[in-house]
Parts: C-alpha cells; structure tokens; sequence
C-alpha cells in the first residue's frame, strides 16, 4: 500500500514538473486598442481605434528586467491582424504565431522575441502602409506611433539593431518598403511575397477590374461581388494617387477612356510606380544608413502574377546596385507555405530575425 501511494505520488509530482515546464514555455499573447491621432478625420471614415496583437514571450512575466528585440508584423490585403492570431485548423501546431514562437523558443530553432502584429484594414480592405490624404497617415503610424507604443509600454530592446519588420503579400511590401526607407528604425526585413505595384503580370490596363471600377457605383458594390482586383485597385488609389475630390473611390487611376478604349494617364501611372522595386531601391540608396538583413521569397506558382515578377525585379535591383540579400524563390503558391512545421515563418523568417537582430 505504502509503496502504491509512493509511486502515485512521484507520477504526480513527474506530471507537474512537466506541466510546470511547458507552461514556462508558453507565451502570452494579448490585444490593445491603440488610438491613433494619425488616423483621425480621414475623408474614407476609416476607425482611428486599432487592434493591435502582441505575443510576449514565455519568461516576459518572470523576468521583470530582461527586455527583448521586437518583430513588427504586417497582415496582407483583405487582412486584420487576426490573420497572425486565429487558426481555421483547430488543434493544429504551428498554425498561428503563438504556436510557432512558443514552439520554436521550446525547440531552440530561435530565441526569445516579441512580436507585434497591428491591424491596417481600411475601409477598401488595405492601406498599403502609405501616407494618404483621405484613408490617414498609416505609414507614420507604423514607423512612429505604434513603434513608440509599443517601447514605451513594453520592455522592449529599444534601437533599430533589435527591431525588425516583416509581411505577407501587401504587407510584405509594406515590410520591405517602410524597412528600407527607414533604415534607422529597423535594421531587419523579411517579406513574404511582398505585393510591390508595378506594372507588370496582372497589373495592367488590359486588367478587366479597370472596367469594372468605371461601372461601379460604389465600394460596396465592388466589395459584395467579392471583386479581389477591383477593390484591389481602389486601395492603391487611395494609397498612391489620392483624390479627396473624386467620390466615391477617392484616388485616381492610371487610365483615361478614350473612344471606348483605356489609354495610359501618365502622371497618375508614376504616382503608381512609385512603390515599384526600382523606386524602392533607388531612394534606400540615398539612405544614410543600411539595413543589417534584407530577405524576401516568391511561391513560384502565386496566383497573383505581378509578385513573383516584382520580386525578381527587386532582386535585380539590388544585385544591380550591390546591396547584399537573399531572395529565395519555392515550388508553392500565395499561401500554401506560410503555415505549419516545414512553412516560412518557422523555418526561415523568425530564424533569420533572430540570428541578426541584437538580443
């Protein structure tokens, strides 16, 4: 009897310790609602309150004066930041950013970090992390406000050696963008492929969503026919060539119809290019100061065509102007390879943070 009670009492103390071990190794993961003064009074009525998800790793609670580097994470088109925090795979590993970090720290694949993850939805489902006159500044309330929040209320490794960025899509885009034309706020950048606009692949006149924005009436309408490229475009219209003067879309687009045909309008076709790799490249050379890492990939079968064609482009630009990077091009699609044990985000983008960032 003594020697039964003995044994349950080790299995019990065993299961504890175990348990005790594995909840050191989980994080926390939070949500704020950060007002932006930036985002007030826009003419697109867009919410200047924003989500903002955190994930704070496992020791932040127990090692009152460690501070960390920072990740800022951006979501994609038609995206929140709930895109990083939610699973449509219950019961899954690896299938959101609380379950990969806190596997990866418990794996040693890569080391304590905090990883910010805001929510820049508009109204047109994007803001293209750009400075615009009717959707908000959501260039600087990323690069300013949200940077100086989140040091200012976490302990945070402050300094662009211990802070990156990165993104999926158009927000890999805003990643490598905002990274480059700032390199004194963040010393590292990874875009998963990042959406640059150019006119190239699918970005074209002959694009029929151009057709279909001359015949909406509204945002609405465009948005419940689910009509991706059309509200697509308003976004960069709004991001790009905004127009406070010209409801209902608010920005100008690339294109004049001329005898029942779309011809070119050309300044307005420069204000697009501006987020073109070329342009990107061309202005971070002016920059007095250099990024430490710069990393982005391309699935060679994304449906959207301009991605993959705008990533080599980027990456020709760079090698052409002898700025060191890596561009990895992989045998998958937009989306197929985020996720999961073998997907970007565990095996190549919080290990590559973590390998250059200070901590």
């Amino acid at each position: 009897m003594k020697t039964r009670v003995m044994k349950n009492l080790f299995i019990c103390t065993f299961i504890f310790f175990v348990f005790s071990i594995n909840a050191q190794q989980a994080g926390q993961l939070i949500t704020v609602k950060l007002h932006s003064k930036l985002l007030e009074q826009t003419i697109t009525k867009e919410s200047p309150d924003r989500n903002v998800s955190i994930y704070l790793p496992p020791s932040y609670s127990l090692k009152k004066e460690k501070h960390y580097p920072v990740i800022y994470l951006l979501h994609g088109f038609a995206g929140t930041d709930d895109d990083w925090v939610q699973s449509n795979n219950k019961g899954q590993k690896f299938r959101t950013i609380k379950s990969i970090m806190d596997q990866g720290i418990r794996n040693g694949k890569f080391g304590e970090m905090i990883i910010v993850m805001p929510n820049q939805r508009t109204n047109a489902l994007g803001s293209w992390y750009a400075n615009s006159m009717v959707t908000g500044k959501w260039e600087d309330f990323t690069i300013k406000e949200l940077v100086k929040y989140i040091d200012s209320n976490y302990r945070t490794l402050k300094g662009a050696q211990s802070r990156g960025i990165a993104g999926h899509s158009m927000g890999g885009y805003g990643a490598i963008r905002l990274g480059m034309e700032n390199p004194d706020i963040y010393s590292v950048v990874y875009g998963l492929n990042p959406a640059f606009v150019d006119f190239v692949g699918d970005i074209t006149l002959e694009n029929p969503a151009f057709d279909r924005i001359t015949a909406a009436k509204s945002l609405n309408e465009l948005i419940a026919n689910r009509d991706v490229w059309g509200v697509g475009f308003i976004a960069i219209a709004q991001a790009f060539s905004p127009n406070p003067d010209n409801p209902p879309f608010y920005g100008d687009f690339p294109y004049e119809k001329k005898d029942g045909k779309l011809t070119t309008k050309n300044q307005i076709y420069e204000s697009w290019r501006e987020g073109s790799p070329s342009q990107v490249v061309k202005r971070y050379l002016s920059m007095p100061n250099k990024l430490k890492g710069i990393k982005f990939d391309s699935g060679i079968y994304d449906e959207f065509k301009f991605i993959v064609i705008n990533s080599r482009l980027l990456s020709e630009e760079l090698t052409q102007n002898g700025v060191a990077h890596i561009f990895e091009e992989y045998n998958g699609d937009h989306r197929n390879r985020l996720w999961g044990p073998q997907g970007r985000l565990y095996s190549d983008v919080f290990p590559y943070f973590w390998e250059l960032l200070e901590h």
